[in-house]
């Protein structure tokens, strides 16, 4: 009985191994496709994408990285002449540290009124990333002149205030500008 099991098995493996080595001849499934490779890439199209991508990987120079670099130095020392606290007897290092807010303030609303006008006069002008860096750099350094002029009960400067605000539109501008920032606030 088992002889015969083994040899129907056999049988049985061989059949289903000529049924699956059977193949139709007259089916064909990818000579029918059409060719749609793309255009071969011109030397020209080559050589333009090479220049795009050596033009934009050139670093430039911030120009206003020496101002930034300033108004760094300039809160840094405010912050020391204060850690010694505000009193009668730190007079001297607190009217340093008002001198240096009063420094900062100035080259924050400079800035500020310089690129605002920039923007204004080019309607058409799109904010640069450079530009949107910088702005936050400078939104940043308010905030930190800001909290010093009230440790130092100095009185707010609303043309500051005013002029940082601006710059917070113009930041918000850059955002909604780029993709998604429609997106930006919800």
């Amino acid at each position: 009985m088992k002889f015969f099991t083994y040899c129907a098995l056999i049988a049985a493996t061989v059949a289903v191994q000529r049924h699956h080595n059977h193949h139709p001849h007259s089916v064909e499934f990818v000579a029918t496709l059409p060719d749609v490779r793309a255009d071969t890439v011109s030397d020209e199209d080559i050589a333009a994408h090479e220049a795009a991508r050596s033009e934009a990987a050139k670093i430039k120079k911030n120009p206003q990285s020496e101002l930034l670099a300033t108004i760094r130095a300039d809160l840094d020392q405010i912050s020391k002449d204060l850690s010694f606290g505000v009193s009668y007897s730190q007079a001297k290092r607190n009217d340093h540290a008002r001198a240096l807010c009063t420094k900062v303030g100035t080259a924050i609303l400079g800035y500020a009124d310089g690129i605002t006008a920039q923007v204004e006069a080019k309607t058409n002008e799109s904010m640069t990333e450079l530009n949107a860096h910088n702005i936050s750099g400078m939104i940043f350094y308010d905030v930190q002149l800001q909290e010093f002029m009230n440790g130092l009960g100095m009185a707010s400067n609303d043309s500051l205030i005013l002029a940082v605000n601006r710059l917070k539109s113009l930041q918000k501008l850059y955002l909604f500008e780029q993709k998604g920032g429609e997106n930006y606030l919800g």
